[in-house]
């Protein structure tokens, strides 16, 4: 069976943002005060009723950008035993065709030091200066036309 990119519910998230990104937080920290926010969505790549790798996509701005229509990428996590296969490429590159039916400008993250060169081939800029998440670690901006 083949991979499928599909619209996810917050609950389809949380295991794998737990798993990834806040395995050492308690599974309440993986829930964002904006993912039932009007306008956001949850993207997943799954096969076999398996999710292997997810984001979520918020309608919110950022002080540091000039744009009409932003969007916020956030809580993207692939299973690592998927790691290096496409996955996260093939969720964005989907995003993007969303985000383009939502007359979006702008697709926006705080991406981690370790996901730069991933968002830097998908076209993402860094914007400003390295910053600190408490909690998470080094962080930058980064922003891609849609």
């Amino acid at each position: 069976m083949e991979y499928k990119v599909e619209i996810l519910s917050q609950e389809q998230v949380i295991p794998l943002r737990h798993a990834v990104l806040r395995k050492n937080q308690p599974v309440e920290s993986c829930y964002y005060l904006d993912d039932e926010m009007q306008g956001c969505f949850h993207l997943g790549v799954t096969r076999d009723e398996s999710v292997n790798s997810i984001a979520s996509f918020y309608p919110q701005s950022h002080k540091d950008l000039v744009c009409n229509q932003p969007y916020r990428l956030r809580g993207m996590a692939t299973n690592p035993a998927y790691q290096g296969q496409g996955l996260g490429k093939k969720l964005l590159l989907e995003s993007f065709e969303i985000l383009k039916s939502k007359n979006a400008d702008v697709l926006w993250c705080n991406a981690r030091i370790t996901a730069l060169p991933f968002y830097k081939k998908l076209n993402f800029q860094v914007v400003g200066t390295e910053f600190e998440i408490e909690g998470i670690g080094p962080h930058y901006l980064m922003m891609r036309r849609i």
